[in-house]
């Protein structure tokens, strides 16, 4: 059972480490302008930082509250 815990621990924290990348990745795509310079972009940058922010936090907690070591 403990196993099991733990794996999915590690899946969880590989998912957000991933997702973190990708939300990065289209928080500094939307910043640089380099889309279109238009009212949308600046709509999509805050909805990427929100994301980005809320990733940052959950791969915090993980990382706070590591079981696997």
């Amino acid at each position: 059972m403990k196993e099991k815990v733990v794996k999915s621990h590690f899946k969880k924290k590989a998912l957000s480490k991933l997702a973190l990348s990708i939300s990065f990745f289209l928080v500094l795509l939307t910043s640089t302008g380099y889309i279109f310079n238009s009212k949308a972009v600046i709509f999509l940058f805050y909805i990427f930082s929100f994301a980005f922010i809320y990733n940052l936090l959950i791969n915090f907690l993980l990382e706070k509250f590591d079981i696997g070591s």
